[in-house]
């Protein structure tokens, strides 16, 4: 993952703490959103991850 990549996610799993922080829930319309945007990206993160052969990552 590169460094984009990786602040991004972080950026958006803030923005869902302290979304679901302020709502007191994650049943939220808008923080349900934030989180399937983040689950989208993480999965899309372990995909490349996987494709890496393993002597690349080293």
């Amino acid at each position: 993952m590169d460094k984009q990549s990786y602040h991004l996610l972080e950026r958006l799993r803030g923005q869902l703490v302290s979304a679901a922080m302020g709502k007191g829930t994650f049943l939220n319309r808008d923080v349900l959103l934030l989180s399937q945007t983040l689950d989208q990206l993480i999965v899309k993160a372990q995909r490349e991850k996987n494709r890496t052969p393993e002597s690349a990552q080293g």
